[in-house]
């Protein structure tokens, strides 16, 4: 039984010493000081280096002992040869956490997995804690601590992520930028000498800030603490991971450029499962997931309702929810007679409700909102109820006078049409709200749902059918978890 650790000084430091800080804008020791800079981390921060007087004019000291403060946190970019001694020089200053970026450690081989074990054994006489090697870094939105490699500055929200690839964390932050998703805790774990997946696992499962967790991992040690861990953590918030190095080629590279051990995929899926984790199959997946988890209560089960202006992406949607496992009943009398009463007698008359392409917005909300009142569904999947995109306003036409003038007219109209889309959107979260149930939409455009529709609206879209069915049914799974018995 693994105890936790506290990492309250990792992701809320008071005060930083960047150890390697440096003058060439091409190294890494001038990078991350100008994003912490760029930041505004609200703590302490003293650049070292025994050749400099200041950097970006901050006072810049020879080495960590000489830093006129306490340091909660050490960031190391020197060579890995210079490191071990680096480890010693903060333990004696009292820092307690060190994220070593510098590379050319276990991931290259014997020599280096020395060496890396060298810092662990110096570290552990300070009680003192490594993140990495090899890692790219970290971000906490509390203290605006953006200790990062990329020049990434990732919006505020409840995500935390750790994830064994630096270069696959940074590109989700990346991503959450475009999609609207904001992180509260991010860390790049590199090979995990000391510090573990394990380890940010718990800590983010007591962090109350943190309201969805994210993972990218490639391997785990057989003795790590991650499932026992997530046996707890999953029952308060829900853990999304990612895996990678499923295959051997896969689980060779994994291990060549992080030091990752390989585990039979199929064992691990069945782990994961046991342990509340939802297991996510591509990179795509995880933001879509995320965006859902993080936005939408989790449904109480798995009937789906289906409303679409066009008959043909109702049956798409309803063929995808089946072969996912969800259920998509048929609709009531009572609920027929309601429909009837908005819709052309030539509609589907059953679930997906087919609107048989009628365009205006008022039917569309009044079928949603019957849909989402109707107790015999845990979710609705509504299709097409997004105009943004589908107008082509600056199309030049050619012909008549009068042809011309009729264009503009319409077009005018078809603009301030499209300006109704923030009142479906501000429908559909108040849907959400009164029902508790996710009202996914689906804009069946050329656009993933805008960046506003999620952090102005609060409304989860997403751009096929595919995507938004898959997001829902991770969450269904995580439902079915949290129903079943806790294991003693």
């Amino acid at each position: 039984m693994h105890s936790k650790i506290d990492l309250d000084k990792l992701f809320n430091p008071r005060s930083i010493a960047f150890i390697g800080a440096s003058e060439n804008p091409f190294k890494w020791g001038f990078i991350i000081v100008l994003n912490i800079l760029k930041g505004q981390f609200r703590g302490t921060l003293y650049p070292v280096n025994p050749n400099m007087t200041s950097l970006l004019g901050i006072p810049c000291y020879p080495s960590v002992k000489a830093v006129p403060g306490s340091v909660d946190l050490a960031v190391i970019t020197t060579p890995a040869k210079t490191v071990p001694a680096i480890i010693d020089e903060c333990g004696e200053k009292g820092v307690a956490n060190v994220v070593v970026i510098s590379s050319d450690f276990s991931e290259t081989g014997p020599e280096g997995a020395r060496l890396e074990k060298d810092l662990v054994n110096r570290a552990r006489r300070y009680n003192m804690h490594i993140v990495g090697p090899n890692t790219m870094g970290l971000y906490s939105a509390g203290p605006r601590l953006n200790a990062l490699m990329p020049p990434v500055a990732p919006l505020d929200g409840g995500l935390s992520m750790f994830s064994q690839s630096g270069n696959v964390g940074v590109q989700m932050l990346c991503w959450g930028n475009n999609k609207g998703l904001g992180f509260e805790k991010f860390v790049s774990s590199g090979n995990e000498a000391d510090l573990t997946c394990g380890d940010y696992l718990a800590y983010f499962g007591d962090d109350e800030a943190t309201k969805v967790v994210l993972a990218y991992m490639e391997g785990i040690n057989p003795e790590s603490n991650l499932l026992d861990v997530a046996r707890g953590v999953c029952r308060r918030k829900p853990v999304l991971i990612f895996k990678g190095g499923r295959t051997d080629t896969g689980g060779k590279a994994a291990a060549s450029h992080s030091g990752a051990m390989a585990v039979s995929s199929r064992l691990l899926r069945a782990a994961f499962r046991q342990a509340g984790i939802i297991e996510i199959e591509d990179s795509q997946g995880l933001m879509d997931a995320a965006k859902a988890f993080s936005t939408y209560p989790v449904p109480q089960g798995n009937r789906v309702g289906i409303l679409t202006r066009g008959g043909g992406w109702g049956v798409i949607t309803a063929d995808i929810c089946e072969e996912q496992g969800l259920v998509v009943p048929p609709l009531p009398d009572e609920l027929m007679q309601r429909f009837n009463k908005i819709l052309p007698p030539f509609w589907s008359h059953g679930n997906p409700v087919d609107m048989a392409a009628n365009i205006l917005l008022e039917p569309f909300m009044e079928c949603m909102e019957i849909l989402a009142e109707w107790d015999g569904v845990d979710s609705v999947i509504a299709l097409g109820g997004s105009i943004q995109g589908v107008f082509d306003f600056d199309a030049k036409v050619e012909g008549t006078k009068e042809l011309k003038e009729t264009v503009v007219l319409a077009r005018e109209v078809a603009r301030e049409y499209t300006t109704q889309h923030d009142v479906v959107l501000d429908h559909t979260k108040d849907l959400v709200d009164r029902t508790g149930k996710p009202v996914i939409t689906v804009t069946l455009g050329d656009y993933d749902g805008f960046k506003s529709d999620l952090r102005d609206h609060g409304v989860v879209s997403y751009a096929t059918p595919e995507r938004a069915v898959r997001a829902l049914k991770r969450m269904v799974d995580y439902r079915r978890f949290l129903d079943s018995p806790v294991e003693l």
